[in-house]
């Protein structure tokens, strides 16, 4: 599932990651003081970096399920496409964040706060793309 520099996805992702990063970078500082003050254990930031991981995953899988789907012959097939490709992308994602909260070393909540970030991006782009 390799990304082409070419490919819609890519141009999607390159847009996003200065307010995805924005995102990111605002998560682990706070994590980071709630880490230090409140002597957390390491779990926190196991969890962040693991949740950042699903949380990339889940979008890549998303963008080339959508580009796939394009490429369909017809309307109805593209959209048989992208409900199973949803099915499985939720079963993939119950499934990583059900590990996050069996493991002992992920902190579930941290694991599961990445995920709202490609959200946040779009939101945050498309208001900053309004004002111009």
């Amino acid at each position: 599932m390799a990304i082409k520099k070419n490919e819609p996805v890519y141009e999607e992702m390159r847009s996003l990651l200065p307010y995805y990063l924005a995102a990111n970078g605002v998560f682990f500082a706070v994590i980071l003081v709630i880490f230090f003050a409140a002597r957390f254990d390491y779990t926190l930031l196991v969890g962040g970096v693991y949740g950042n991981i699903v949380c990339a995953g889940n979008f890549l899988a998303l963008g080339k399920t959508a580009q796939s789907s394009l490429k369909r012959g017809s309307a109805k097939s593209a959209q048989t496409y992208m409900n199973t490709m949803y099915c499985l992308r939720y079963l993939g994602l119950f499934l990583l964040l059900t590990i996050g909260a069996l493991a002992p070393f992920i902190n579930l909540v941290a694991t599961v706060i990445p995920l709202f970030f490609p959200k946040i991006a779009i939101t945050i782009r498309a208001i900053i793309k309004k004002e111009e």
